[in-house]
């Protein structure tokens, strides 16, 4: 009886049967081209938020919104205050805009390369000299005539506007 029910038992179990039937191996092929292709177009079309890079102020530009802060708070700080702003703001102009090194450097040492470089004119150069030993003159000696406080101002904008 237990030897029947064995044998009974054994004929009705079946192998394990694969997701696909055997005999339809081209709906298998079908089915997998498609979930790629579908794939591929989630891929392509699935919103993907990239950075939008900004683009970097141009040295020009920093001068300007900087030299028009200064402006604006020129009735309300010092001359020396004024010079120190203005010339730090030239500086950094001329480093980022010819690379030459006027922050980490003396006013005479400054001048010394200005002379040797041909990224500005003669007149520019004298402009510059005449700016900077104005400005020291304020920074050191404390020393300027209060219609000049103006005059540094409006000479630093047209040094940048004009600037190549």
């Amino acid at each position: 009886m237990i030897f029947l029910a064995l044998t009974l038992s054994r004929e009705t179990v079946e192998d394990i049967r694969g997701p696909f039937p055997t005999d339809n191996v081209i709906w298998s092929i079908v089915l997998i081209t498609i979930l790629l292709v579908l794939a591929g177009l989630a891929y392509f079309f699935w919103p993907n938020p990239k950075p939008k890079a900004t683009p970097v102020p141009l040295p020009r530009e920093v001068a300007k919104s900087r030299l028009s802060e200064v402006k604006t708070a020129s009735e309300s700080i010092g001359t020396y205050e004024l010079a120190v702003g203005l010339s730090a703001i030239l500086r950094s102009f001329l480093e980022q805009q010819y690379g030459l090194k006027t922050i980490s450097r003396t006013t005479q040492e400054f001048l010394i390369e200005l002379g040797a470089t041909t990224c500005l004119n003669p007149p520019q150069k004298s402009a510059l000299q005449r700016f900077f030993s104005t400005v020291d003159q304020v920074k050191f000696a404390h020393a300027i005539p209060p219609d000049e406080r103006s005059d540094l101002v409006a000479e630093a904008a047209d040094f940048i506007e004009q600037a190549p």
